[in-house]
């Protein structure tokens, strides 16, 4: 069940270059929330932009009514949402699509987060840690500058390794390549992945071929969020047969071995 509700912003800045975190005061939400999913946001009180913008929830605060939200801005929508300032309102539906699979108690899991695709992961991992998992985090971007969330993964105890483009911090390649390097395949099991289209799609036949499940979040744009609309149109294939899914209502999160990247 999802709620709409006008979110108190409780705090907003800039963690990256083009890069924000904001909190929200949004009880319901943070009560419903599961990793994985995202919320749906009115950037501005007018009718421009028109659509609302999906953003994957960052972290939440059950016992506080606290959601956060770690976004890249890359349009107008954006744009404004980053200007609103600590007291203002924002309206906001969810928590909207399907999440992560969680792994049994004390299972030992591998997350995979490439730039911004980090934000959804730290609510992954929050709970994982809650699980007692054993969590290896592969953390990727393009220079020291643009990592993302290590000293919160740090924080929830997991084990933090990272990848950069330049090799200005940690190895120097990609987070597949890092991957190949460092993961123990044979005692995983089970590998969250979210970041850019051709770090997934490089990932997905190395689980597949390991043999250890695993599940992507896409980050599809979205028109509705509610499946409506069929913007976000994904193909996945199941039993040999390739069907139409909508990652707002049917996702973001699929099987990795489902998604059909061509």
């Amino acid at each position: 069940m999802s709620k709409v509700t006008d979110a108190k912003v409780l705090a907003v800045y800039m963690v990256a270059p083009n890069t924000y975190y904001m909190e929200f005061e949004a009880p319901d939400i943070a009560r419903l929330a599961m990793p994985g999913q995202f919320v749906h946001v009115r950037c501005n009180d007018s009718l421009d932009p028109l659509l609302r913008r999906p953003i994957s929830i960052h972290m939440v605060s059950r016992p506080k009514g606290v959601l956060a939200l770690l976004f890249r801005v890359v349009g107008k929508g954006t744009e404004m949402l980053s200007q609103y300032k600590p007291g203002d309102r924002v309206n906001m539906m969810g928590p909207l699509g399907r999440g992560f699979t969680l792994p049994l108690p004390g299972s030992k899991v591998a997350v995979a987060a490439g730039g911004i695709g980090a934000a959804p992961l730290v609510f992954l991992v929050q709970e994982l840690a809650n699980m007692k998992c054993q969590v290896t985090v592969y953390l990727g971007a393009r220079d020291k500058k643009s990592v993302l969330c290590d000293g919160q993964f740090v924080q929830m105890e997991a084990e933090v390794v990272i990848a950069t483009d330049d090799g200005s911090m940690g190895f120097k390649g990609t987070v597949p390549q890092l991957m190949q390097r460092h993961m123990d395949w044979r005692k995983t099991a089970m590998t969250y992945v979210c970041g850019p289209k051709v770090m997934m799609q490089e990932i997905a036949p190395m689980l597949q071929e390991a043999d250890v499940p695993g599940e992507v979040s896409l980050e599809e744009r979205m028109g509705c969020g509610v499946g409506a609309c069929l913007s976000c149109a994904v193909k996945i294939s199941h039993h040999g047969q390739i069907s139409t899914k909508r990652a707002c209502a049917d996702g973001p999160v699929f099987p990795s071995w489902q998604v059909v990247w061509d």
